[in-house]
């Protein structure tokens, strides 16, 4: 049961497992607290790519909406509920059908609308699509592990970093979370530490907004995560010029 952390807290168990890991959840602390977590991180990752809507595209959807000729709904030849079915539908159920077909394009919550009213939108669309699919795949694949694991660690600074971690897919990510900005175009990087070994750069964290994140594959046996302040681009060293913070690989 308690495998099914990840899955269950991005929605992707059957009703039966559904219903048997929320009973086990009444019972068991450790996975309660791991689902909230994990779901809080979905959520910050969703939140970190909103994007407004463009100007005039409540308008346009609006138009298109009463524009749009609606086709009945398929019955089978001859079935005596045809005609009531179709008389009772809602005049609402008739507009949010339409809005739904004008819309078109969705993506896991990364962008609130895209306007498809030209072909040149529909394939700048289909790019910005497929680079956030690129980048968040591994991000995906790592939430929805069964053996993922999640912990938070408080900067001295303010704000801090959530790390999540899978042995089997040899994974982890760290993602800041309210990280004051650095100036002068200075950047937060991410190290890997295994023992005594020296530290390995897992990458520097993109940006200053919240929900920033770096992916490290091959994170093998490293056993504690540390944040440091860079120049831009990195360390130039391949080493930490000093750790602002560092914390356990939840396991």
């Amino acid at each position: 049961m308690h495998t099914l952390a990840g899955a269950f807290a991005l929605d992707a168990v059957s009703d039966v497992e559904r219903a048997e890991f929320a009973r086990h959840l009444e019972q068991c602390e450790s996975c309660s607290q791991e689902v909230a977590e994990l779901r809080a991180t979905a959520a910050r990752l969703g939140a970190a790519m909103a994007e407004e809507p463009p100007p005039g595209f409540k308008d346009r959807v609006m138009t298109a909406m009463h524009a749009t000729r609606q086709l009945p709904p398929r019955t089978r030849p001859g079935s005596p509920d045809r005609h009531r079915r179709s008389a009772r539908a809602p005049r609402w159920a008739v507009l949010v059908a339409a809005a739904a077909a004008v819309v078109g394009l969705a993506a896991g919550g990364v962008f609130g609308g895209i306007a498809l009213t030209q072909q040149q939108d529909l394939q700048t669309a289909q790019s910005r699509l497929d680079q956030a699919k690129q980048q968040y795949e591994p991000v995906a694949a790592l939430l929805a592990a069964p053996d993922a694991k999640t912990a938070h660690g408080e900067s001295p600074i303010g704000g801090g970093v959530t790390v999540i971690a899978s042995r089997s897919l040899n994974r982890v990510m760290v993602m800041e979370t309210g990280l004051p900005s650095q100036p002068g175009g200075k950047v937060y990087e991410a190290w890997l530490i295994t023992g005594s070994a020296a530290p390995r750069s897992a990458g520097v964290i993109p940006g200053a907004a919240d929900g920033s994140l770096v992916v490290a594959d091959g994170a093998g046996d490293a056993d504690h995560v540390a944040l440091s302040v860079e120049q831009a681009g990195g360390s130039p060293t391949g080493a930490p010029s000093g750790v602002l913070m560092s914390m356990p690989v939840p396991a």
